[in-house]
């Protein structure tokens, strides 16, 4: 895991910290979800300008945690960069909940995944 720090002008909460893609192929499917869930916790902290814990990823809608479709791009461009994965940035936007990102990158980031983008329902 690496970890990046986002431009002085944010708080120094934002450090967010980058899981290694080869090692979390070598995880299993649950220990790999929560690095995962971790990361993507880190950057809507970040993002929105929150603790990280304070990010509820099963119950609220992308839009309901205010993600629009700036905010959305912003996402979509730092994990498709950190974790070099493809997202669909509409499915992201219309996500029932980050969890679905979650479960969409875990799948995508196993040993046995075809990287293709994710589109909720199969692959964010």
């Amino acid at each position: 895991m690496t970890a990046q720090r986002t431009p002085d002008t944010e708080s120094p909460r934002t450090l967010v910290t980058v899981p290694d893609r080869a090692a979390l192929a070598t995880l299993g499917y649950d220990e790999r979800r929560r690095a995962l869930d971790t990361y993507v916790r880190q950057e809507l902290g970040r993002l929105l300008g929150i603790d990280p814990h304070q990010v509820d990823t099963q119950a609220k809608t992308m839009n309901s945690l205010g993600v629009g479709s700036i905010a959305g791009m912003e996402l979509q461009y730092r994990i498709e960069s950190a974790l070099h994965v493809q997202l669909n940035l509409q499915r992201v936007l219309l996500a029932n909940s980050a969890a679905e990102l979650i479960d969409c990158l875990t799948r995508q980031l196993g040993p046995d995944t075809v990287n293709s983008p994710c589109g909720f329902g199969e692959s964010v």
